[in-house]
């Protein structure tokens, strides 16, 4: 999200344009301090030109998503998945300069204008919201370094060739230009430390939501939801909890680290009101409270239809979900696809599935966003010679997988006969949402104690009756495979490592988990489905191979940028690489 009427222009220089080099010898903090202290309430605008970062980052989220065996670009290959990842060749590249900038930022306005009792009005009938909006803006700072700092600690985050588990290197104060170039890796421990650290800062400054007016609630009300709140907070810190006690980061397996994780997550819920039923899905709605970090952009900007659509809602489907995928989602009981007890027919692969699978996946004959049953556009033709296959509407593009994304764009208003894949309902980019969180106590509490259905001391809820929350929203309320499933610490696990597939699809979570998880090397080749049209108008389904998928050992972890060692010798990097 960005607030424009605060940004101070010369802060939107974005370091992705550059090389490291050009950031160490630029002169950005030398020209800004002196506008900083020469402006009073447009100084704080270093802090919200931050957010813009971090916002509408879907079609990057999407590229992630193509490193896994959830989806394929129409247009091409992914390279990056068949063993050709280097320092050099890196998608993460941008993340380290954008992060340490983010942050030399941050500290421009702590040590400029924080420390230096700025104030944000001068006027004394605005005490109020003056001490407020000085404590929110403090808050904020603390929260995205915390953000910038997990981001370098989720990407960067592995072993060094003498086995130490390295983080990022820990920067809290402005430096000058030669002290980045002799920067050495923190310890991984140290690192989630520190983001805590920062997370507790943001966690006593900041309201634990958005509420109210402007008159009732100066600085703290709705109008502000965007920003970084204490519910934020609080679930960032379960999300490096839990990263902190994975395998990958976490190779004795310290129990001590999942309690944590467990104990994060329930701190959100209790502070979120305690276990409750999830929302609809709904990527348009600016109120939904689950999610607890989100920015809200243009009503106007229609890129997701735009990319998304299929040919024949003039889209350029862009992104197309792997059969793989499809093959996670549960029969409408809650069971697997290929157990004994369930109802799945492969003659009508797509009837009676879980909820979600017609809320995020466009498939053969589909016509509805939000159920296999309602009308809201023409069945769509994806077999074989229809309009949404390949070559049919769009003679140049179509599906490589035989289905399309739909999972943003349930509930838009759209008429595709007079409307070219617009619509004026704004986009809720979710960063941080309710779902994760109890797929993260689910998981954390289950690798913590081994008994699915136990209740710890000081914690109110079991793993089981969290994740049933997650389950019961795609449809599933009487869940016979997930009371079998909770008999076994194995079994269970197997089932959250599936439903975060399914749950987190398409937002850039599935490569990380299974990195931390140490399941790369067992990623599937993406398979899809050719239909065919019967003469007696069935169809058949056909599985095709589409992509390649080959991953190593040292795929657990990311390279740090080759420019990055180039400059700074001191930079440990990460074993393998």
């Amino acid at each position: 999200m960005k607030f424009k009427s605060k940004i101070v222009i010369v802060f939107t220089l974005t370091l992705g344009m550059f090389g490291c080099s050009d950031f160490l010898e630029d002169q950005i903090q030398y020209n800004t301090e002196e506008m900083i202290t020469e402006t009073i309430g447009k100084s704080r605008g270093i802090i919200d030109d931050l957010y813009s970062d971090y916002s509408f980052n879907y079609f990057n989220d999407f590229s992630i998503e193509y490193l896994t065996d959830n989806a394929v670009k129409n247009s091409s290959q992914t390279n990056l998945v068949t063993g050709n990842w280097n320092s050099v060749d890196n998608p993460y590249g941008y993340v380290w300069q954008q992060s340490y900038h983010n942050m030399r930022q941050i500290f421009q306005y702590i040590e400029l204008v924080h420390n230096e009792g700025q104030i944000f009005n001068p006027d004394p009938a605005q005490a109020d919201l003056n001490e407020r909006t000085i404590a929110r803006y403090y808050g904020e700072a603390h929260f995205l370094k915390a953000w910038a700092e997990w981001e370098l600690l989720k990407v960067f985050g592995g072993p060094s060739g003498s086995g130490t588990m390295l983080g990022f290197p820990i920067v809290n104060s402005t430096l000058e230009n030669e002290e980045y170039a002799e920067l050495t890796r923190n310890t991984y421990d140290e690192c989630v430390a520190q983001i805590i650290a920062d997370l507790e800062v943001a966690i006593e400054n900041l309201p634990l939501v958005y509420t109210g007016t402007a008159a009732n609630n100066p600085a703290f009300d709705v109008t502000q939801t965007g920003r970084a709140s204490g519910l934020a907070a609080y679930a960032l810190k379960a999300k490096v909890a839990l990263y902190a006690a994975s395998p990958a980061f976490n190779p004795t397996n310290d129990a001590t680290k999942w309690e944590t994780a467990a104990q994060y997550a329930h701190d959100l819920i209790e502070q979120n009101g305690g276990l409750k039923s999830l929302q609809a899905f709904n990527f348009s709605r600016q109120d939904n409270p689950d999610h607890i970090w989100r920015m809200r952009n243009g009503f106007n900007n229609n890129s997701l239809e735009q990319g998304l659509y299929p040919p024949s809602l003039y889209g350029s489907g862009q992104v197309n979900p792997s059969q793989n995928l499809i093959d996670a989602f549960p029969d409408a009981s809650g069971y697997p696809i290929d157990n004994t007890s369930s109802t799945y027919d492969a003659s009508t692969p797509y009837a009676s599935r879980d909820d979600r699978f017609y809320k995020f996946v466009f498939y053969n004959q589909d016509q509805c966003f939000t159920s296999e049953s309602c009308s809201q556009f023409s069945p769509l033709e994806i077999y074989e010679g229809g309009q949404d296959y390949y070559g049919g509407f769009n003679q140049s593009g179509g599906t490589r997988t035989g289905y399309y994304l739909k999972k943003f764009l349930s509930n838009l208003d759209f008429d595709p006969a007079t409307v070219s894949a617009t619509t004026t309902l704004p986009k809720v980019y979710v960063q941080l949402g309710l779902t994760d969180i109890y797929l993260i106590y689910a998981e954390a509490l289950n690798e913590a104690y081994g008994d699915p259905n136990l209740i710890p001391a000081g914690l109110n809820y079991s793993a089981k009756e969290v994740l049933a929350r997650v389950r019961q929203r795609g449809g599933i309320i009487v869940d016979p495979f997930l009371d079998a499933a909770a008999t076994t610490q194995a079994d269970f696990r197997a089932l959250v490592k599936n439903e975060r597939r399914i749950e987190l699809c398409f937002t850039g979570d599935r490569f990380h988990d299974l990195r931390r998880w140490k399941d790369i090397v067992n990623t599937e080749d993406i398979e899809g489905v050719k239909v065919v049209k019967n003469a007696d108008d069935t169809f058949t389904y056909q599985s095709i191979e589409v992509e390649r998928r080959i991953y190593e050992e040292k795929n657990y972890y990311l390279p740090l940028p080759y420019n990055e060692l180039l400059i700074n010798t001191n930079l440990e990097q990460n074993t393998g690489w």
